[in-house]
């Protein structure tokens, strides 16, 4: 017999964190849980255990630490340990049993997936993920490093452009770490008349916070095939393509109003004026100001 308690814990609540972590500077984190999908930034400044414990939402810890360290891990009953550093992640299902102990300073992302997100975005039901002890996984590591730069410049992510890292997310999952695969459907792209139905509610509804999710029900599909097959389309993600649109958008109220560049900005859908400047730098080759004076 054991005393053993198990907590149970909601990866959407801070409290939750601060039960299994009391201690920890926590160096970003994300304000809202965007739907479904939410990442917090931490330094470790020494060594720490948990106790055993279980998450409602399916959890990814992405270490950051360029110095390995030794982590030891019951995850499902299965008692491992390894050094780990940047890029190594370990991948937990919601409702898996897990405690961890690190035995040095570290640094990590935490990205937690609604299970019921996951299931909306796919359209599967009746699959289970595969704790991963440790693993090497680009795409994740890459999707977590994107999140975080964004947050940081931002302090905030539009509504579709975190969709389609969950989308994303969610597709690789169920393709590399689930008992049942999903079945890719070979296809050209959207019809013309689907294209059409999309791009008219992006002109219409451009300076919006766009969903995904609304964009795919348009069309009457998943996101997840939804999103290959606008891109199939387009050569651009449905949020390369907004992105894109709201460029077009400010270009042509630069030359024709006299308003500021924040309100711009403003007015076209980005989050500010940085955020205009970003973009419009990336898609046009120089800032809003150079091309009003151009």
């Amino acid at each position: 017999m054991t005393n053993e308690k198990l907590l149970i814990l909601d990866a959407a609540s801070d409290r939750s964190f601060s039960k299994i972590s009391p201690s920890v500077p926590m160096l970003f984190n994300q304000t809202s849980f965007w739907g479904g999908i939410k990442l917090r930034y931490y330094q470790h400044p020494n060594d720490f255990e948990t106790p055993k414990h279980c998450f409602l939402q399916h959890f990814m810890t992405i270490h950051l630490n360029r110095v390995a360290v030794i982590k030891e891990q019951t995850l499902d009953g299965h008692r491992r340990y390894d050094s780990f550093r940047d890029g190594d992640i370990c991948l937990t299902p919601a409702h898996t049993p897990v405690s961890v102990r690190l035995k040095d300073a570290c640094e990590l992302i935490c990205l937690s997936l609604e299970p019921a997100l996951m299931t909306q975005i796919t359209e599967f039901e009746d699959f289970e993920l595969v704790p991963q002890f440790k693993l090497n996984d680009p795409l994740l590591y890459q999707i977590g490093m994107a999140l975080k730069t964004t947050l940081e410049f931002t302090g905030k992510c539009d509504r579709l452009y975190t969709e389609a890292m969950a989308t994303a997310i969610s597709a690789h999952l169920l393709q590399h770490y689930s008992t049942k695969k999903p079945k890719i459907v070979t296809c050209k792209g959207l019809s013309q008349a689907q294209l059409r139905q999309v791009t008219a509610y992006i002109t219409e509804h451009s300076a919006q916070n766009l969903s995904l999710l609304a964009m795919a029900e348009i069309v009457q599909m998943s996101p997840f095939y939804f999103s290959r097959l606008f891109k199939q389309s387009t050569g651009s993600t449905p949020h390369q393509y907004l992105l894109r649109y709201r460029t077009e958008r400010a270009k042509q109220l630069l030359k024709t109003t006299n308003l500021s560049i924040a309100a711009i900005a403003n007015r076209v859908g980005f989050a500010d004026q940085s955020h205009l400047n970003r973009h419009f730098k990336r898609y046009v080759g120089m800032p809003p100001s150079q091309f009003r004076a151009g």
